[in-house]
């Protein structure tokens, strides 16, 4: 196998004797079929969920002719001014991979989870890892791990197991056993859990949608005195508009409390509720934080630069710049934002 001979990612694991199957990482977790992947890989359509000028991904494979093990990599490609992924960092990715394994990845997979150091690589934070872990159980029809039944016998019997020796994986494969029965005791028994293993919880349901009474179990904690839960406010991320979800947005853009953390989970994980109204306060809020924190536009630009790639919201995130309507605080972010795009070109 050549670098001339290959022509994608796909290709490579495809000639290389694996199965394989990729999630978007961007904003949340998210299955591509194969075809999708191969016009993102190839320029040929937008990152759709981008995040800090990247498309992030997570590519699972084994091989075909034993299945009883699978591997992944984590896989970070830098994109251009339009979203798309840059094709000589791809290519360069494929070069390494290549001039690395060559033919060998079906024969010798082990070694093939492992790649020579590189640009595009990343290790993904625990709670994200274990997320993955999940999320891939699931879709290949996997047992869960042993943490499960630990995470599972606390959620019944919080009494008596100690929920400080259940796992971050544990926790998460829980997340995704919620849309029945274990869902609703979960709900009923909230709060009596304890509070770290409810935001642990929280965190890991950020990328599974959840029942109505969970949502309400996790809305009754997202204030308390000290301030906002985040972790209940990414647990009630959703992938779709929702109205109870746009209710609790719009209330969140509203607090005296906001701050950088919050601001960025509701980039990261809310953005689909994000629009052109809640755009425009969102940057407000974001210039308002960025005065506040002392950081000289960084903050904005960084806030706009990001969120300007993801397709469903660039003409809303453009929109801002044409609100004749704006504050004049508004208006000073983004003319240093202009002053600072001019001064790097």
């Amino acid at each position: 196998m050549s670098a001339a001979s290959i022509e994608s990612i796909s290709e490579f694991l495809l000639h290389a004797g694996t199965n394989f199957r990729v999630l978007d990482l961007g904003r949340g977790l998210d299955e591509l079929d194969t075809q999708t992947f191969l016009e993102i890989e190839g320029a040929q359509m937008p990152a759709p969920k981008p995040r800090q000028q990247h498309a992030w991904f997570a590519i699972v494979f084994w091989n075909t002719q034993a299945a009883t093990q699978h591997y992944i990599w984590f896989l970070k490609l830098p994109l251009d001014e339009r979203g798309l992924v840059v094709s000589a960092s791809r290519n360069h990715f494929l070069q390494i991979i290549i001039d690395a394994l060559g033919s060998s990845l079906a024969d010798d997979t082990e070694n093939a989870q492992t790649l020579p150091d590189n640009p595009y690589s990343f290790v993904p934070p625990q709670r994200l890892m274990a997320q993955t872990n999940a999320k891939i159980k699931q879709m290949l029809s996997l047992p869960a791990s042993s943490g499960f039944d630990l995470a599972k016998n606390y959620i019944q019997a919080p009494g008596v197991q100690d929920w400080q020796q259940i796992p971050v994986q544990g926790i998460a494969d829980l997340a995704y056993q919620l849309d029945g029965e274990l869902g609703d005791t979960v709900a009923d028994r909230f709060s009596a859990l304890a509070p770290a293993f409810r935001d642990a919880l929280m965190e890991s349901c950020e990328v599974v949608p959840v029942s109505e009474s969970l949502f309400r179990a996790f809305e009754s904690v997202l204030y308390t005195p000290d301030g906002l839960n985040l972790s209940a406010l990414r647990g009630l991320a959703l992938p779709v508009r929702d109205t109870r979800v746009c209710s609790v947005i719009d209330d969140v853009l509203q607090y005296d409390g906001l701050d950088i953390d919050t601001l960025s989970v509701l980039a990261a994980r809310h953005f689909t509720q994000l629009d052109a109204q809640r755009i425009k306060l969102f940057f407000e809020q974001a210039a308002r934080v960025d005065e506040v924190t002392r950081m000289q536009g960084a903050l904005f630009q960084g806030f706009f630069a990001d969120l300007v790639q993801v397709p469903a919201l660039r003409s809303q995130v453009l929109g801002v710049l044409r609100d004749d309507a704006r504050s004049s605080r508004l208006s000073s972010a983004i003319g240093a934002l202009f002053s600072q795009t001019q001064q790097v070109k």
